[in-house]
Order: C-alpha cells, then sequence, then structure tokens
C-alpha cells in the first residue's frame, strides 16, 4: 500500500438520507450557519514506511476515529471553524500503523457574487512559492478523475461533482479538486522520485515518514496544476502544487527515513 493510499478506506458510515444538502456527511458539522465545508490539511505519520504497509496485505485492519480540537478563528461574522480529527489505523501484529490529523474549516454561507469576487481576486494576486522547484510535474485533473477519486474515497460533495452548484451556489468557476487527492499527488511524486530517482543516496531507497500540508487557495477541474518537490537536506523535503498562473494552492513538508532492511 503506497503512501496515502489509506485514503480510500474507512469511509463514513453515513446514509443517503443523512447528508446536507450540499452532500457531505453531518459527522463532524458544526451545524448551522457554519454551512460551507473544505478541507483545510492536517498532518500523516507512516510508522514503518511502505514496507510495513506491504505487510498489511490480509490481514485486519482497524480505525479508530474522534474529534481532537475545535477552534474558531476570525472576527464577528466572519467567524471560520476548524475542526479537528484524528485516525489511527491499527492492524493485527502492529499498532498506530498509520496517524492522521485531518483539518476541516467550515465556513458561513456568502452570497454567490462575494465569494466569486474573493477567487477573482486570489486569482489576480496568488501567493508564490519561495523557491523554485527541484523537480515537478505537471497535470490538467479532469471532471472524470474527479468523480473516480469520490467515488473511491465516499465523498459526495458536490464542489466536486456538481459544476453547476459550484458556479451558482458556492461561487467557484468549475469543479473543485479534493484536498486529499492533492495530498496524494504529493506523496506519490515525491515517493516515485525517491523510489526510482536516486535519492536521496544512489542505490538506495528511502521512504515517507510524515507529512505535514495546508491548502492555501482552490485548484479546479480543466486547468493544469504543476506538482513541485524541493530537497531540503537528506531526509527533509518541501513539497507543493502551483495553479495555473504559478499560486500557491497546497504547501506540505515531508520527512523520510531509510527503507527498513529484510
Amino acid at each position: 500500500m503506497e503512501p496515502g493510499y489509506h485514503l480510500v478506506y474507512f469511509p463514513p458510515p453515513t446514509s443517503l438520507s443523512s447528508l446536507l444538502p450540499d452532500n457531505t456527511d453531518p459527522l463532524h458539522s458544526p451545524g448551522p450557519p457554519f454551512i460551507r465545508r473544505m478541507w483545510a490539511g492536517g498532518d500523516i505519520t507512516f510508522h514503518g514506511g511502505i514496507k510495513l504497509s506491504s505487510g498489511l496485505n490480509n490481514r485486519s485492519l482497524r480505525c479508530q476515529e474522534e474529534i481532537t480540537d475545535v477552534e474558531i478563528k476570525g472576527t464577528e461574522g466572519e467567524e471560520k471553524v476548524f475542526v479537528t480529527i484524528r485516525r489511527v489505523i491499527d492492524c493485527e501484529s502492529h499498532k498506530s500503523v498509520i496517524i492522521e490529523n485531518r483539518r476541516l474549516v467550515f465556513m458561513r454561507d456568502r452570497p454567490t457574487a462575494a465569494v466569486r469576487s474573493t477567487v477573482l481576486k486570489d486569482q489576480r494576486d496568488p501567493v508564490r512559492p519561495l523557491y523554485k522547484a527541484d523537480y515537478f510535474c505537471t497535470l490538467r485533473p479532469s471532471a472524470a478523475l474527479l468523480f473516480r477519486f469520490s467515488a473511491l474515497t465516499f465523498n459526495a460533495h458536490r464542489i466536486h461533482l456538481d459544476p453547476a452548484y459550484c458556479r451558482n451556489v458556492e461561487g467557484h468557476p468549475n469543479l473543485l479538486v479534493h484536498g486529499p487527492l492533492s495530498l496524494l499527488l504529493m506523496l506519490q511524486f515525491l515517493q516515485m522520485h525517491l523510489t526510482h530517482g536516486g535519492e536521496p543516496r544512489p542505490g538506495k531507497s528511502d521512504v515517507i515518514n510524515h507529512i505535514d500540508y495546508r491548502c492555501l487557495a482552490p485548484l479546479y477541474a480543466e486547468e493544469e496544476l504543476k506538482v513541485c518537490i524541493r530537497k531540503k537536506d537528506t531526509y527533509a523535503w518541501e513539497t507543493w502544487i502551483e495553479g495555473p498562473k504559478g499560486g500557491l494552492a497546497v504547501r506540505g513538508t515531508v520527512r523520510t527515513a531509510p527503507l527498513p532492511e529484510e
């Protein structure tokens, strides 16, 4: 199991009748008036890296989930509610194989025109990366890709599936790329480079041990994005995703470790 592939397991046990109007599950929602949900970021620790994960085949897994923090930020009338969900995945012979903290942000409903104005302003004046990438790849995520990822992760959120809803209700120009999909793209590109690119030590392969990341700006279907990595030192990397105009959309830091010996 590659780093990040655990995201498709242990979907929320939510019936169709209990979904909220935007088709999100109500499990972590603070309730009205905070009805707009986005993925804000998080961190993941992989104990044992790929080697341990590959040994999980045909073994039973257990996921324990709890809300560990709720924080309200912003001035009155503009508050945002940040909810942190901790997931710990165990298997028969290993405790805490994966420890993940997911951070969701819930916002008040806003007029569509106001959201659209904010989106356009951010696109005109995006936050730029501080460094140039050592390695990068480009991708144009299609609506079909977003549909498949939604299906795999049991995510019916309409911002990933319904273009008219995105434009007319949420104020976005097109379907939004999932926060977890952005995370997976960063993990996969770096792990592929570590495995096949000869980094950081020729002849030896390292694995991802930990990632901490934040979602800074939306990415949209049918727009080119750029997945970037930059080496900081032997076992530390910076990774980020740029939007079509070069602005920072997602930013993360990664720690790696040597692949355990047989």
